[in-house]
């Protein structure tokens, strides 16, 4: 099935509003639906809310980068987790993504690589 036809949820967290809804317009060109928490919503209860296949990560500082709850929901929930990390941060959260062995993304990322990423993420 095209990519197209999916117009799979994406769970966008950032603690960036402005990055967020820029990342969710990209998403859209990609035929892929962006969703966001609510405004203070813990992301472990957005998963629930939202039940998304897929969960980007904008930022290494939030909390749920590094909780075990966080990614246990997004595990139990079926969903996937791509990390992106400015290069300033990127080793950090490199290691994370290692430790975890999830994809880790460094930014500035472009329209055809998030595609291309979250592509191979939903497709296993």
């Amino acid at each position: 099935m095209a990519r197209q036809e999916l117009r799979a949820k994406v769970l966008v967290l950032a603690r960036e509003t402005v990055l967020a809804a820029l990342i969710g317009m990209l998403l859209e060109l990609e035929h892929f639906e962006p969703v966001f928490a609510e405004p203070d919503e813990r992301p472990e209860d957005a998963i629930r809310r939202l039940r998304p296949p897929l969960i980007v990560m904008l930022d290494g500082e939030l909390d749920a980068a590094s909780s075990d709850l966080f990614f246990a929901r997004a595990t139990a929930s079926g969903a996937r987790v791509v990390l992106f990390t400015e290069p300033l941060a990127a080793e950090e959260l490199r290691a994370v993504a290692r430790e975890r062995r999830i994809p880790c993304v460094i930014m500035p990322v472009d329209r055809a690589t998030l595609g291309r990423v979250l592509d191979k993420v939903a497709s296993g």
